[in-house]
């Protein structure tokens, strides 16, 4: 499929940006071959003793040599070193959040106890407390700036004007973005699509994407400026009708989703957004299709269908993504990227069935030490295995 790209100059508050706009048709996506648009797959199993065990991966960081992330049998952050082997664990009280948040200048780890900023290093020790004088979803983007997500809508609320998103330094709010008003505003949180993801999506060393309900447009943070990078356009059938959608009277406030019920092809937020070179991976969340999922080349202006990548050789023959029930796939997509790597799991139970199937029917590969280290593990509850995929360049 080809794009159409137009160039627009917009101004919103004090940010001036340069905006690509993409036409995306999602009937004329490929379903490409694993080689089609990966240079490389790493499998990561990770450690399991009695001191490593988690659930499923919620949140996942990658800091120097290490992942960390949050898990789904506990409160704990897991740090574990790149080659999958277990460094150790910060163990949290069921008070603080579940949601972590990496200072990667500063090197540290942090969460929230009520209003209390914990702070940890990367060897799991604690640093110090802070207070945290802002509300809302957080992201550290370095040179002693936070971006900060944060939309409530009640009618007990001051009836004034309050941002979406901003971003703070030194105890005070620099840049403010998406007015609206915290009283009368025409759509609460909950008539949006809940991903289950932060709101921001790393891109590794202090950068973030995100996008916002009813919005096709995905934007960039870093600690110079916050960017508008792509427009998305798609076809009719699928794009939101503005005038019915903010009609309060067929529509009213706090039941926009019955707008979403009438209309389940249309897309409500585009999510999972990630960068790295020419590769735009990216989620087109609708009521009615929860597994599609797209890689959109900039170069060659192709869009591929992620979620009908087909194996080959260069894969091992094994489906690195998931997308039969049950999936961590279709629920989180990609959990985190960075410069070089876009990074999902897969149950190790899983890999190990597929090798049992290959071997049956007599696919002979030449399979990576770590992943014959697994297939051999006789503990059905082995934690699970990072992927690591290098999109091609």
């Amino acid at each position: 499929m080809k794009r159409i790209v137009s160039i627009l100059l917009a101004m919103h508050l004090t940010a001036s940006f340069a905006q690509v706009t993409l036409r995306i048709d999602p009937s004329s996506a490929e379903p490409p071959s694993f080689s089609d648009i990966f240079d490389e797959v790493k499998f990561i199993p990770l450690e399991t003793r009695s001191s490593s065990l988690f659930g499923s991966i919620r949140q996942l960081f990658i800091v120097d040599s290490l992942f960390v992330f949050t898990e789904s049998h506990s409160n704990n952050i897991m740090l574990f070193h790149r080659n999958g082997k277990f460094k150790t664990k910060i163990i949290r009280d069921q008070y603080t959040t579940g949601r972590i948040y990496i200072d990667f200048v500063k090197k540290s780890i942090n969460f929230l106890k009520g209003r209390t900023i914990y702070r940890y290093d990367f060897e799991g020790k604690p640093l110090e407390t802070l207070q945290e004088n802002f509300v809302g979803e957080k992201y550290v983007l370095g040179d002693g700036q936070a971006i900060y997500y944060d939309k409530r809508v009640y009618s007990g609320l001051p009836d004034s004007t309050a941002y979406e998103v901003y971003v703070a330094k030194d105890n005070r709010i620099i840049s403010k973005f998406f007015p609206y008003n915290m009283q009368t505003d025409s759509f609460l949180p909950e008539d949006s699509f809940q991903t289950l993801h932060t709101f921001f999506y790393s891109n590794g060393s202090g950068n973030a994407m995100f996008a916002r309900p009813f919005d096709y447009v995905i934007y960039q943070a870093t600690s110079e400026k916050v960017d508008s990078l792509f427009k998305i356009m798609l076809p009719y059938n699928m794009s939101l009708d503005r005038k019915q959608l903010f009609d309060d009277a067929k529509y009213p406030i706090g039941s926009k989703s019955r707008y979403f019920a009438d209309n389940p092809n249309h897309v409500q937020l585009i999510n999972f957004p990630y960068l790295i070179g020419n590769n735009l991976f990216f989620k087109l969340q609708t009521s009615s299709d929860i597994s599609d999922s797209y890689l959109y080349r900039l170069d060659s202006e192709n869009l591929y269908r992620i979620d009908k990548l087909q194996v080959d050789d260069k894969c091992y023959y094994l489906n690195v993504i998931n997308v039969y029930a049950p999936s961590e796939f279709v629920n989180r997509n990609f959990l985190t990227a960075d410069t070089e790597y876009i990074y999902t799991i897969v149950p190790a139970a899983d890999l190990i069935d597929q090798y049992k199937n290959n071997k049956a029917k007599g696919v002979n590969v030449e399979y990576p030490k770590e992943l014959l280290t697994l297939f051999g593990f006789k503990n059905n509850k082995a934690n699970c295995v990072i992927v690591a995929l290098k999109p091609k360049r």
